[in-house]
């Protein structure tokens, strides 16, 4: 939980306040901060089924939120997530986390996001836009090449779900411990960053959300999407997900 700053986000972060932080120095996650979810994943096809699932959650002792995926039985299997939702969410400012992606996908993928406090139709209401709220996935590592998808989702996950999304090229993303994912959100502009270096910026107002919005850490299995297989996963470090730390200035 020490390391430094990208460089790219770093001058923009010094000239704000630090609003949220976890460095994951302590011997368990904060519960002030976080919760641990206990939640099924599962997907509609096949006969596996996955969860998100708080035995999974853990600090390394080294500074790190830990977030593993493991066998539960034959064909059952459990990732880890943890949010803010209730403790901190904000709207508008740079968010910063330090992440290693498992170095092989198989069946599974890592993640840094956001999600709208209030969901992503509020009341009931489809507008047509994000700017209600909007799913803002920062990373999704579901790739076995050094590549990740960068994702708007907005009016809701039924028959009106609307997204754009983005495909980033991330050198040296599963041979190389810790890179930086970034976002900085204004009421006008989304730049999301990969180690200090802009790699998307969306203006079009239409996709950016304009309320509070809670982040997220995940880790999950998601077989029928990710690349590669859970059937073929060793389940040790080599599968964990590692947040060195995650930071949010306004």
């Amino acid at each position: 939980g020490a390391r430094p700053l990208s460089t790219g986000t770093a001058p923009a972060a010094a000239a704000r306040t630090l609003v949220f932080s976890d460095e994951f120095d302590g011997t368990s996650v904060s519960t002030a901060r976080w919760a641990a979810r206990d939640q099924e994943r599962s997907g509609a096809a096949g006969t596996d089924r996955w969860w998100y699932k708080p035995a999974v959650v853990r600090t390394n002792g080294d500074g790190a939120l830990a977030l593993d995926v493991k066998q539960l039985a034959a064909g059952q299997y459990a990732g880890g997530r943890i949010d803010s939702q209730g403790k901190f969410d904000y709207a508008y400012g740079t968010l910063e986390a330090s992440v290693h992606t498992p170095a092989v996908t198989n069946g599974h993928l890592a993640a840094v996001w956001l999600q709208a406090d209030a969901g992503l139709t509020p009341g009931g209401a489809v507008d047509g836009t994000a700017r209600d709220g909007a799913e803002m996935d920062i990373t999704e590592t579901a790739y076995q090449a050094d590549k990740y998808a960068v994702t708007l989702h907005y009016d809701g996950y039924g028959a009106d779900h609307k997204s754009s999304s983005q495909i980033v090229n991330a050198p040296g993303l599963h041979s190389t411990w810790y890179h930086t994912f970034g976002l900085s959100w204004t009421p006008t502009q989304l730049q999301f960053l990969y180690d200090g270096t802009v790699v998307r910026t969306v203006t079009d107002p239409q996709l950016i959300s304009q309320v509070k919005e809670f982040p997220i850490l995940s880790h999950e299995v998601l077989d029928d999407w990710a690349d590669g297989s859970v059937h073929d996963e060793t389940f040790d470090w080599h599968s964990t997900m590692y947040v060195d730390y995650i930071r949010v200035w306004q």
